[in-house]
């Protein structure tokens, strides 16, 4: 993981606050990012002090490159997410909550760069195909014999 999607939060003495990411095709390569090809997002993050915890609202918008199901060529996808984290203290306290991330004493902060590749995958559509006609003609001719 890259240190570029991490928000420090511990030694942060003004709240909320705002980071903003430009995220393009370099973003989605590694063995461990599948399904996308590549894209131009833009990511706010808002931070917030609770108090006991931290509020992170994380929207995402742009387009992402993605295989078309039916030929295979690559196609474009519009991407919008929004998501709600809130970050507190790890106290031993067990919690099955998806949308709370528990901060061990020896961490400052959070890496994001998963959470937005996570937050981009599932804000596509279960099938990605092309327009009528859009489709690569060739795989077509291929695929029905």
């Amino acid at each position: 993981m890259d240190c570029k999607y991490f928000i420090e939060l511990r030694s942060r003495e003004k709240f909320p606050f705002n980071v903003h990411y430009e995220i393009g095709d370099d973003f989605f390569e590694g063995d461990d990012k599948i399904d996308i090809e590549g894209g131009s997002l833009d990511v706010n993050v808002n931070v917030n002090n609770l108090g006991e915890s931290y509020l992170m609202e994380i929207d995402l918008s742009g387009k992402l490159k993605v295989k078309c199901d039916r030929c295979l060529g690559i196609m474009e996808i519009d991407s919008e997410s929004h998501l709600e984290l809130r970050v507190r203290d790890d106290d031993g306290i067990e919690s099955d909550d998806e949308d709370l991330i528990l901060l061990a004493q020896s961490e400052t902060g959070v890496d994001l760069e998963w959470t937005i590749f996570e937050m981009a995958l599932l804000s596509l559509p279960l099938r990605r195909v092309h327009n009528d006609g859009e489709c690569d003609e060739k795989m077509l001719e291929i695929l029905n014999g």
